[in-house]
């Protein structure tokens, strides 16, 4: 017996046994269907995500692996039916804070034209009382390192979906 050949082909089973179980354990999330803006109002309290993205108080987020400017990022958000994240209390900040501790992401706050005024992207007003920003003498809002800071809106940096 050619033990060489069939300690292989236990390895190819192994292997092809192992896939196959992760397909069929991702396989929903894989191919969940985005929600339509008539879905709207089911994706209100989730108890899951699409895969690739974090649950947190019954919303999605999603963090990013690669650096775009802040349009580019909203864009890339935008294509996932969501947005850039906004920040709603603290709880949600002490969530983001902890998920980027060691490099900044875009977050869907900035100044409104060529004012001083910090609008979040969902048109709510920035409110002091859940975080103050480190830094303001930048346009857009960046979220890491346990702070909330501005940053040039034209640098790349991560970004953080929250899904719609």
């Amino acid at each position: 017996m050619n033990w060489n050949l069939l300690s292989q082909l236990v390895a190819i089973l192994t292997i092809k046994l192992i896939t196959s179980s992760l397909f069929l354990l991702y396989s929903s999330q894989i191919f969940q269907q985005s929600p339509t803006a008539s879905d709207q109002h089911t994706y209100q309290h989730k108890n899951s995500c699409h895969f690739g993205w974090d649950l947190f108080e019954g919303k999605c987020y999603f963090f990013s692996g690669i650096e775009k400017t802040w349009d580019e990022s909203g864009e890339n958000c935008a294509k996932s039916n969501s947005h850039l994240a906004v920040i709603n209390n603290r709880a949600e900040l002490m969530f983001l804070m902890r998920r980027t501790r060691s490099v900044y992401y875009f977050i869907g706050l900035t100044k409104i034209g060529s004012g001083e005024e910090w609008k979040w992207i969902d048109n709510t007003m920035y409110d002091p009382d859940i975080f103050h920003m480190s830094v303001t003498d930048f346009d857009c809002a960046v979220v890491g390192m346990n702070v909330v800071s501005s940053t040039s809106c034209s640098v790349t940096n991560y970004w953080v979906c929250e899904e719609i």
